[in-house]
């Protein structure tokens, strides 16, 4: 929701005003500071009056889930099909070197995550995003406002993983956290319950209605 409240009696001017700053000292109290709102207060140099631009944040959702369940796939038909900002964090970590260094036994980059944190946290105070990574608990809780688990059957996980060409150890380990549902305990531990839901990913379908189902509740997600 984005509500405007604009002053346009410069409209009778040869020219319109130029809008200047309130001191943050002299912001009067906002009643919807409890709202998902920024409350944005300009003071019109014509008329000397204040005016109020009132701006709904949209949401940060994190799609999180054992490698292979198909976190970019729905994150990026999300964004697509809410128009948020689609955040892959292994591929910002490699392109802002986010990382100290490459763990040869895991076969992929070590994780800074102070840097990441640091990297993200403006971005994130906007709202706006679904990030997507294979991990949740290093995140500070305040910003997301949903947390999707994503969810593969052990078989159909191994096989995708296979045609990435996992090496034997890192596959393996991947599967055994899908078991024991090790993504979706780490989310109930670092989020408040009625912020994580777990979904099925096994199929296109399971996609498709997965990303129907997130597109619905972005568009009902209100103050």
């Amino acid at each position: 929701l984005t509500l405007i409240i604009i002053d346009l009696s410069y409209l009778s001017s040869s020219a319109p005003p130029t809008p200047r700053p309130v001191p943050e000292s002299k912001v009067p109290p906002s009643p919807f500071s409890s709202y998902n709102l920024e409350v944005v207060f300009y003071f019109n140099n014509l008329i000397g009056k204040c005016v109020v631009v009132m701006v709904g944040k949209r949401p940060n959702i994190l799609v999180t889930g054992t490698p292979g369940t198909g976190k970019t796939t729905t994150a990026t038909a999300l964004a697509e099909a809410t128009q948020l900002r689609h955040i892959n964090i292994g591929e910002l970590v490699k392109e802002k070197n986010l990382h100290d260094g490459w763990d040869d036994e895991l076969d992929s980059y070590i994780l800074n995550e102070d840097l990441v944190c640091d990297e993200l946290e403006d971005v994130m105070e906007n709202g706006g995003n679904i990030v997507d990574y294979h991990g949740c608990d290093f995140f500070p809780e305040r910003w997301f406002d949903y947390v999707v688990v994503l969810q593969t059957d052990n078989t159909i996980l191994y096989d995708r993983l296979t045609r990435r060409g996992y090496k034997e150890s890192k596959l393996t380990n991947n599967v055994e956290s899908e078991i024991f549902q090790v993504l979706l305990e780490e989310a109930k531990e670092s989020y408040a319950e009625d912020k994580v839901i777990a979904l099925k990913s096994n199929t296109i379908e399971d996609i498709d209605s997965n990303v129907a189902t997130l597109t619905d509740w972005v568009r009902n997600w209100s103050i």
